[in-house]
């Protein structure tokens, strides 16, 4: 009897994109590491905190973007919802960009402290990655990024990070309203996304432009962390040890 084995080329679509996403060297990037063992140190929390602002706070640009190439009716419905709660459905104070101030805040920085700290290159970099996507992929890149690169990993993702910022620092559940709420709810996103993009799918070609657009968000992500690492240890924070293990 022969056993046929699940290679890429003869998994469906979803399993494809998703099987990248879960095997993506992000899950063993030492910063991620540090978060589940619980070693994050201040510094670190507060520039992820400076640094993720940046990026978390063009996240409706990201989506703006999609919604500006999508075609189809039924696709710029789910991207619209999506953008329509990271505005707040309508209230300021409810907006992701407000939630993720009370977590810069909780850590001793200011709004106005906030505004006046440049992005570190990595993730200028990271932005520019998803501003991109469209440009470089067209819709199926950038629903492909959005769904398996972001709203399908950060509930994995964030719970991972919400843990060691516990372990770091003595939080109050509503400043972490921001990681909350992703974790719990950006899941059924990814999961109205992936039923837009798959009907969308033609040939190979549409499969290969999905996985790379994941990767470059992936690894641009990656690349964010390193500098999250770089930017702790520049403002006087000693350098690590490797993880045992």
């Amino acid at each position: 009897m022969t056993i046929v084995r699940n290679t890429p080329c003869l998994l469906a679509p979803a399993s494809r994109f998703r099987q990248l996403a879960q095997a993506h060297a992000l899950w063993s990037h030492p910063f991620v590491e540090r978060c589940r063992a619980g070693r994050l140190t201040v510094q670190q929390v507060r520039v992820l905190g400076c640094q993720m602002y940046q990026f978390s706070r063009e996240f409706t640009r990201f989506l703006a973007k999609a919604l500006a190439v999508c075609p189809h009716e039924s696709a710029r419905m789910v991207i619209a919802e999506n953008l329509w709660e990271e505005l707040g459905e309508g209230d300021p104070e409810r907006a992701h960009a407000a939630l993720f101030r009370r977590f810069t805040r909780a850590l001793g920085i200011s709004d106005i402290q906030l505004a006046d700290i440049a992005p570190e290159p990595e993730t200028k970099a990271l932005i520019d990655t998803y501003l991109g996507l469209s440009d470089r992929h067209g819709m199926l890149g950038i629903l492909g990024a959005l769904c398996y690169a972001s709203e399908g990993i950060v509930g994995a993702l964030y719970s991972q990070i919400e843990a060691g910022l516990l372990q770091a620092v003595a939080f109050e559940r509503q400043d972490l309203v921001f990681f909350e709420e992703h974790i719990h709810v950006d899941g059924g996103h990814a999961d109205k996304l992936e039923s837009v993009l798959l009907p969308c799918l033609g040939r190979g070609h549409d499969i290969e432009t999905v996985e790379t657009a994941i990767r470059e968000a992936l690894d641009a992500r990656c690349r964010f962390f390193d500098g999250v690492l770089r930017a702790a240890q520049r403002e006087g924070e000693p350098a690590l040890a490797p993880m045992a293990g």
